[in-house]
């Protein structure tokens, strides 16, 4: 079975998540940037498609990617995956990041979690995020973003036990 791995990151925390995912497929996986993905996609039985949300929009290179090749992937197994902080119970959130016909089509879509690399962030991010922390209560409730292996590991398992 050949398993192709599609991602798009703006700090690394997605590719460290394909990555993870990388260890738990089976057979042979290949792993690319979506704007590096040139290749035949028929040649792969299962594709896989992340990448990191800002601002609540998924990477450019991916919506991009899934646009241009919706026809073959239609025709494969497919899994889809955001990286990003997102509580527990956030329900059609995944729908506003993947295309409709990918989203329903697909053997699992899920949020793996995320990281909050501050020393990467830019210096409006890192700003931003030093002003917010400076309004009363806005750390209540919040936690800390994490990778969710155990989620990363369910997308394989679906992604490849499918069809």
């Amino acid at each position: 079975m050949k398993t192709l791995v599609v991602y798009a990151t703006k700090y690394g925390c997605t590719q460290e998540c394909a990555s993870i995912l990388e260890e738990y497929l089976q057979g042979e996986v290949k792993i690319l940037t979506a704007e590096k993905c040139r290749y035949d996609l028929m040649q792969f039985d299962t594709i896989i498609i992340g990448g990191s949300v800002y601002m609540g929009t998924m990477r450019k290179d991916i919506t991009k990617f899934c646009k241009r090749n919706e026809k073959i992937l239609l025709r494969k197994k497919i899994g889809l995956f955001a990286c990003c902080y997102a509580p527990k119970g956030t329900e059609g959130y995944l729908e506003t990041l993947f295309p409709h016909n990918l989203l329903t089509y697909a053997a699992y879509a899920t949020i793996v979690g995320g990281r909050m690399d501050y020393e990467k962030m830019s210096f409006a991010y890192r700003k931003l995020f030093q002003s917010l922390n400076k309004i009363e209560g806005f750390r209540e409730g919040f936690v800390e973003p994490k990778i969710d292996v155990e989620e990363i590991q369910k997308l394989a398992e679906r992604s490849e036990n499918i069809g």
